[in-house]
């Protein structure tokens, strides 16, 4: 924690006048961790907090996209394997949103990992839920890391030249060899790192409006990356 309140506080430092119940920066970096953890309401963060509800909001509106820009850009290495999956995440501003195959309005939003250590490479903004994986990723993660060679999804990227899929016979079907076997371990990675990433209850059901969803993703995927502990 202390790692990332220093990390935090390079970024953006504490320069601003204090105001009445104004937390100490430790406190708010604690506050935007607890909130990405538990996904508790404006008022019962306010509440453990001893303070008032718009100081939470001016607090998580401050330091969430801080917090998301720790992911960086993508590595360069074109010879390290990466794999791609998608996640629906249910988000009650409704704008951004559609009915999806959770028959709840959720989002998509696209996941790109390395499987040798489970490092989030990228991750996507919000797509409404209805729009296929294949969709998402040419727009968004697809535009971001062009012409990388090792790049591998589900049968859902069918069609994608830029993702490697499951082989399939003259019938459609999967041909399930060797290569087979070695392309469902590699997609494993890829499920196991998304639902570590879900611990944090804002990636199971959002209640911020705007960029929270994507500063939210980005901000968790983040301090995985950079070894900080945020538990």
């Amino acid at each position: 924690m202390r790692s990332l309140v220093e990390q935090l506080w390079e970024r953006k430092p504490d320069a601003a006048r204090s105001r009445n119940g104004a937390l100490p920066f430790p406190d708010r970096v604690l506050l935007l961790v607890l909130a990405y953890r538990t996904n508790l309401t404006m008022q019962q963060l306010a509440s453990l907090f001893g303070t008032t509800d718009s100081t939470v909001h001016r607090v998580l509106y401050r330091l969430a996209p801080r917090l998301a820009e720790f992911l960086g850009p993508p590595p360069a290495d074109r010879r390290e394997l990466r794999v791609v999956d998608g996640t629906l995440i249910p988000v009650h501003d409704q704008s951004r949103t559609a009915k999806s195959k959770n028959y709840r309005r959720s989002v998509n939003v696209q996941v790109v990992c390395r499987p040798r250590d489970r490092r989030v490479v990228a991750v996507s903004d919000a797509w409404p839920g209805n729009r296929n994986d294949v969709v998402v990723y040419r727009e968004t993660p697809g535009r971001s890391l062009p012409g990388h060679p090792r790049i591998s999804g589900d049968g859902g990227y069918r069609g994608c030249d830029q993702i490697r899929t499951p082989r399939r016979g003259p019938d459609g079907r999967i041909i399930k060899d060797r290569n087979y076997r070695r392309f469902r371990k590699r997609r494993a990675v890829a499920e196991h790192t998304i639902a570590r990433l879900k611990d944090h209850q804002i990636l199971r059901q959002c209640r911020r409006r705007g960029e929270a969803i994507n500063h939210a993703v980005a901000g968790v995927a983040a301090p995985h990356n950079l070894k900080l502990d945020i538990r």
